[in-house]
């Protein structure tokens, strides 16, 4: 019995350390790649690992709750890039990037 407890708390220590380690999940809801639009503005929605941090083209952005963020953004005509990156608190980071082309009607 003590054996599978003492497996159990290995394990569960193991999964800790390795979230620590990776770089943080970012999940983009919208919009998607290469996306068009004769909108001016755009909201950028998206999922992110509850413990990190979120920048826009280097804006914090804070979450609406544990791990849903959103931000609108003015475009310019043409190409608009927008970099995502997260940030964990030991410093571990990911980068997305997601252009938008704005059309003026």
């Amino acid at each position: 019995m003590i054996i599978y407890l003492l497996l159990i708390l290995f394990l569960y220590n193991s999964y800790l350390y390795i979230d620590l380690l990776l770089p943080p999940k970012i999940n983009i809801i919208f919009p998607p790649e290469n996306y068009k639009t004769s909108s001016p503005s755009i909201k950028i929605k998206g999922f992110i690992d509850p413990r990190t941090d979120v920048y826009i083209n280097s804006i914090f952005v804070p979450k609406k709750n544990r791990n849903y963020f959103e931000k609108d953004f003015y475009l310019k005509e043409g190409l608009n890039r927008f970099i995502i990156k997260g940030v964990k608190f030991w410093g571990q980071e990911k980068e997305v990037e997601i252009k938008v082309f704005y059309v003026k009607k």
